[in-house]
């Protein structure tokens, strides 16, 4: 697993995130320009419905947020405001269902 593969496994929350922490520990923070990874619509509305079922908590998809808005090596401009919200539940109000369902139907529209 390469260090793109690795993040597209924790922003994915896929089945080997564990594993994608370990090899990003190894690659170091350098990068090309042409290496980011995208959280895309599809990414965030796919996390955004983990939340909802009750695959992940409240906290795991605030560290979620403030992983990706740590990282220069992912690209979340297309997104940011929602990630901001995310990862700033104590300046932006409380992460609820409710306003991850309004998230999800304006990312729908």
């Amino acid at each position: 697993m390469n260090r793109a593969e690795s993040l597209i496994q924790i922003i994915t929350f896929g089945e080997f995130k564990e594993q994608a922490f370990s090899v990003l520990s190894k690659c170091g923070m350098g990068h090309q320009d042409d290496d980011l990874v995208e959280v895309s619509d599809a990414i965030l509305a796919t996390v955004l419905q983990k939340f909802i079922s009750g695959s992940i908590s409240e906290d795991e998809l605030e560290e979620w947020a403030l992983f990706i808005e740590c990282r220069d090596d992912i690209n979340s401009d297309k997104n940011e405001g929602y990630i901001y919200a995310l990862a700033n539940p104590e300046l932006m109000g409380a992460i609820t269902i409710e306003k991850i369902h309004k998230m999800l139907l304006i990312l729908d529209s």
